[in-house]
């Protein structure tokens, strides 16, 4: 989302603030789901990571 193509348009100011901050809100809530799903990952790599070395040493 690009705040900057309705500087120009027929909204009022008061439209385009509220827009502004729905798209900074959009873009928290995008990284906050990037940063769960990275957390989520390495997580799930720690526990293969500890199967796996469960199942050498018990070889």
């Amino acid at each position: 989302m690009d705040i900057s193509s309705v500087g120009g348009s027929a909204l009022t100011p008061e439209v385009q603030a509220q827009y502004a901050v729905k798209c900074i809100l959009a873009s928290r809530q995008t990284d906050y789901v990037t940063g769960a799903l990275i957390q989520d990952a390495a997580e799930i790599s720690d526990e293969a990571m500890q199967r796996y070395m469960a199942e050498k040493t018990a070889e």
